[in-house]
């Protein structure tokens, strides 16, 4: 029992690092760049709207 407890917390350690590797290259790609460059530029877009008024 104690054997395969082991093995599936190396298979779950394995997939959950391959995961954090093939994340990061997807984040870094220049594939998308230029789409991560205008959703962190839309933040600037409502500058111009007046503040709101709600309070919480």
């Amino acid at each position: 029992m104690m054997d395969l407890q082991n093995e599936v917390r190396i298979i779950v350690t394995v997939v959950g690092f391959v995961l954090f590797v093939g994340i990061c290259f997807w984040a870094f790609s220049k594939q998308n760049k230029a789409g991560f460059d205008e959703e962190a530029k839309r933040v600037f877009l409502d500058d111009d709207l007046p503040p709101s008024n709600k309070q919480t």
